[in-house]
C-alpha cells in the first residue's frame, strides 16, 4: 500500500513535451512510423513475464502513442481535410473499443494484463498493429503543392493569433481525455455511477449500456457542427448532465450521464482541431499533465486516511467533475474563436463521403455493442440459485477486490470466481 516508485510510469504520456525541440518534431513529422512502432511495445508487453518489465513496456508504448498522436495532429493542421479524417478515425476507434469491451465483459483482449489463459487476443492485436504501422510507413501524404499552399496560406497567417490560445486549448484537451477515459471508455461505468445500493432499481450495465455507446455515437456524429458544439448553451446542457450523473441516483443520474456523453463526444473534434494549431510541445505537455492531475484527483476521492492530501478530495467527486467541466468550457471557447475560419477553409477538402463513411462505422460499432448486450442479457437477468438451497445455509465472506490482478499482474477474474465457488 506504499509508494514504490513505479507510479512515475503514469507520466509517460507526457512524452510529447519533447516535440518542443525542432529536430525531434521534424523527425517525427517525416517518420511518424517510428513513434507508431514504439506504441506497439504496449501491445507486445504481454510476452514479458516480469510485471516490472511489462509495466515499462506499457509506459514506452504509451509514450509512443501520444508522440505519434501529437505529431500527426500538428502536421495535419493544414486545411487539406486530413485533420478531420484523423479525428473521425480516432472517434470511431474509441467507439469500437467500447464495443469490444462489451463483448469481452469490460476487458480489452489486447491489454498487457491479458494472455492466452485469461482470454487475451494479444497476438491478433499485435498483427493488426504491425499492419497499421506498415500502413503509416507507406502512406503517401496529400499533394505536396496542396499542403504547401495550405501551410503558406493558413498556418503562417494563423501562427500569431493561435499562440495566445494554447493554454485553454490544452486544458480542454486534458479534460476531454479524462472525461472519455474515466466515464465513457466502458459502457458499464455510467450505470454503475447511478447505482444507489441494494436493492438496485436503476439501470443495469446489461442491457442499458447499449444506450451509453449509442450516446457516444450520436455525439461524435455531431462533431462537425462546431458552431453548436462550442456554444455556451451546449456546454450548459452538458453541465446539467454532469451535475445529474454526479449528484443523482437511479434513472435520473443515468440520463444525466447519457446527456454528458453526447456533449463530451460532440466537443472532441473542435477541441482537437484548435489544439492541433497550437505549439505542439507545450500544448500537449500541458494537456496531458492536466489529464494526469485529474486522474490522480479521481483516485483521491476514495483515498485512505494515510494518503498525503487524502482528506482534501475524499468524497468530493463533484470537485473533480466541476474542474473537468470548467476546463472543457475553456477548450470550447478557445475552439469557438480559433477553429471557425480554419473549418471553413478546410471544408472543401473534407468530402461528404468521409462523413457518411464515418457515420456508417459509428453505426456499425453501436450495433455491435447492442448485439453484445442482447447476447449477454439472458445470463445477466438470470435469478441466482443458492448453492445449498435445501439446507437453507448461507456462506458469507468479504474479499476486497481492487483491480482483479494477481501478484504477477495478470487479470484474474476467472480465478477469483473459481476460488469463490470452491469456498462453497
Amino acid at each position: 500500500m506504499g509508494i514504490s516508485g513505479y507510479e512515475v510510469a503514469l507520466f509517460s504520456d507526457m512524452a510529447p513535451a519533447i516535440l518542443g525541440f525542432g529536430c525531434i518534431h521534424g523527425l517525427l513529422r517525416r517518420h511518424r512510423w517510428v513513434a507508431a512502432l514504439l506504441g506497439l511495445s504496449g501491445i507486445f508487453a504481454y510476452a514479458l513475464s516480469s510485471p516490472a518489465w511489462r509495466l515499462l513496456a506499457v509506459a514506452v508504448g504509451t509514450a509512443g502513442v501520444t508522440l505519434w498522436w501529437a505529431a500527426a495532429l500538428h502536421e495535419d493542421a493544414a486545411p487539406t481535410g486530413r485533420m478531420e479524417r484523423a479525428a473521425m478515425a480516432w472517434e470511431a476507434g474509441l467507439v469500437a473499443s467500447v464495443a469490444v469491451r462489451m463483448w469481452f465483459q469490460t476487458s480489452n483482449p489486447a491489454w498487457a494484463t491479458m494472455n492466452a489463459l485469461n482470454g487475451g487476443w494479444n497476438r491478433t492485436a499485435l498483427v493488426l498493429g504491425l499492419l497499421a504501422v506498415a500502413d503509416i510507413a507507406t502512406r503517401r501524404p496529400d499533394s505536396a503543392a496542396e499542403a504547401a499552399a495550405a501551410k503558406k496560406g493558413d498556418l503562417r497567417a494563423a501562427a500569431g493569433r493561435v499562440r495566445a490560445a494554447w493554454a485553454p486549448a490544452a486544458l480542454g484537451l486534458g479534460a476531454l481525455l479524462f472525461a472519455l477515459h474515466s466515464l465513457f471508455s466502458d459502457s458499464a461505468i455510467v450505470p454503475r455511477w447511478a447505482w444507489a445500493g441494494y436493492p438496485h432499481t436503476g439501470p443495469a450495465p446489461v442491457p442499458w449500456g447499449a444506450l451509453v455507446i449509442g450516446a457516444l455515437g450520436c455525439g461524435f456524429a455531431l462533431g462537425h457542427r462546431s458552431r453548436l458544439t462550442t456554444s455556451f448553451l451546449w456546454w450548459a446542457l452538458g453541465s446539467c448532465g454532469a451535475a445529474a450523473v454526479t449528484l443523482c441516483d437511479g434513472w435520473a443520474g443515468f440520463c444525466g450521464g447519457l446527456l454528458l456523453a453526447v456533449y463530451v463526444a460532440s466537443i472532441s473534434r473542435a477541441v482537437l482541431r484548435v489544439q492541433a494549431r497550437c505549439p505542439a510541445g507545450r500544448t500537449f505537455a500541458a494537456a496531458l499533465l492536466w489529464y494526469n492531475v485529474l486522474v490522480l484527483g479521481h483516485v483521491w476521492v476514495v483515498a485512505y486516511e494515510f494518503v498525503p492530501g487524502g482528506p482534501l478530495l475524499r468524497e468530493r467527486t463533484w470537485a473533480v467533475m466541476a474542474a473537468t467541466m470548467l476546463a472543457l468550457l475553456a477548450g470550447a471557447r478557445a475552439a469557438a474563436v480559433r477553429t471557425r475560419p480554419a473549418a471553413s477553409a478546410a471544408e472543401p477538402a473534407v468530402f461528404g463521403a468521409d462523413r457518411r463513411r464515418h457515420r456508417r462505422v459509428l453505426l456499425a460499432c453501436v450495433g455491435a455493442g447492442a448485439l453484445a448486450m442482447a447476447w449477454r442479457l439472458p445470463a445477466a437477468t438470470q435469478a441466482p440459485v443458492p448453492h445449498a438451497a435445501e439446507q437453507r445455509a448461507l456462506t458469507v465472506g468479504i474479499w476486497t477486490v481492487h483491480f482483479d490482478l494477481d501478484n504477477d499482474m495478470w487479470l484474474a477474474s476467472d480465478r477469483i470466481l473459481a476460488a469463490v465457488r470452491d469456498l462453497q
